[in-house]
């Protein structure tokens, strides 16, 4: 017998422009297939499009709104569209399985307002000059609303953070970022005001938008992770402070770790761990250490995490140098299941320092060793 096939998704016969991937949750590698005629899905699979309409006709995109309007609501649970109008988005609001939408393109804050009735949808992407933010108060006590975890406002130049307090209602709103948009007294205003629902807020700088120093205080202090950096309310100040030194003097972060050894006729070399963190997996062996007079730096990680195997060695020379004033330790949290629960982490690497039980700062990604020297050194942990 064949294989029985869950179900068909009807496309276009002249086909759907743009890419489409199907993909098995669980493992599988991810298979393009045409998006023309009946697209069988067996049991477990799922479909990503991806599409960009930037440089196409009008007639074109207009096409492309028709295509997707006249597909079934669960035919993607992961859209990308570059080139994006309103009637596109329009079209696209009808695929209510969608749990990702990205788009990018001169649509309005009428287009966005058709976005409300999407129950999965936990990650938004919204680019676009022409988007103010009006367009948000539509999704007021919308499914989308009450399912939306992730908004990310990129290219947004005449947003008005006003727009954000309707997100007030969005139950499950934890993360914001912008790209590009310059976050203000006015715009920490609106973020504050969503807290403590809100937690992490993410700042891709760009000339003529970096964070001034005064709103990182203020973001800090209201408990928000601030691109992956987090500390009390009583070392904002001192913590916003030296990573806005760090910045100054032009520490590297993340990319620059992936940069290196991409020169042409170079091999890559990945740093090595020398054992200097104490590997723990007993939850009681942890709670001993942190009852110590000692700091404690803890570094949640997993084998299979690429950046964890960069930052690791980077604080492996930082505990080392700090030597009895620092204990390093290094929690695998595939086999310590108890770690990221217990430390609200969300993914690894996430580094944390906890003096007598407390918490003084955590950040998560990549940094080098000088910024996060001089973090430990704004609460008072020093080189030995």
């Amino acid at each position: 017998m064949g294989r029985m096939h869950a179900r068909l998704i009807p496309f276009p016969e002249q086909g759907l422009p743009g890419t489409v991937v199907r993909y098995t949750e669980g493992g599988g590698e991810p298979v393009e297939v045409e998006a023309r005629g009946q697209v069988a899905l067996s049991s477990g699979s799922r479909l990503v499009y991806v599409m960009d309409a930037a440089d196409a006709e009008a007639t074109d995109r207009e096409a492309l709104a028709d295509g997707l309007a006249g597909l079934p609501s669960d035919a993607f649970v992961v859209a990308d569209l570059g080139g994006a109008t309103d009637d596109m988005l329009r079209a696209v609001a009808g695929q209510r399985a969608l749990k990702t939408l990205v788009l990018s393109g001169e649509f309005t804050d009428e287009g966005v307002a058709a976005l409300r009735d999407m129950p999965e949808l936990t990650d938004l992407v919204l680019e676009s000059a022409r988007f103010t933010g009006a367009g948000l108060a539509a999704l007021a006590g919308s499914a989308t609303a009450g399912s939306l975890d992730t908004l990310v406002l990129s290219g947004t130049t005449a947003f008005e953070p006003a727009s954000l307090a309707v997100l007030a209602e969005a139950p499950h709103l934890a993360s914001l970022a912008f790209e590009g948009v310059r976050v203000d007294h006015a715009l920490a205003d609106a973020l504050i005001a969503l807290t403590p629902r809100l937690a992490e807020v993410s700042v891709a700088e760009r000339p003529g938008h970096d964070l001034a120093l005064d709103v990182l205080e203020r973001l800090l202090a209201a408990g928000l992770s601030v691109n992956g950096i987090s500390a009390p309310p009583e070392n904002a100040v001192l913590f916003a402070r030296a990573a806005a030194e760090a910045a100054d003097a032009g520490e590297f972060e993340e990319e620059d770790f992936e940069e290196a050894g991409e020169e042409e006729g170079e091999e890559e070399e990945q740093p090595q761990e020398r054992g200097v963190l104490r590997e723990v997996v007993d939850e009681a062996e942890l709670d001993r250490l942190l009852a110590g007079p000692v700091p404690v730096l803890v570094d949640l990680t997993a084998p299979w995490c690429g950046p964890c195997s960069l930052l690791t060695p980077v604080l492996e020379d930082v505990v080392e140098a700090c030597g009895d004033a620092l204990t390093g330790v290094k929690i695998d949290v595939d086999r310590a299941g108890w770690a990221q629960e217990r430390f609200d982490a969300m993914g690894v690497p996430t580094v944390i320092l906890l003096r007598e039980g407390r918490e003084s700062f955590r950040f998560s990604g990549v940094v080098s060793g000088a910024r996060l020297t001089g973090w430990l050194a704004a609460v008072g942990v020093t080189a030995g």
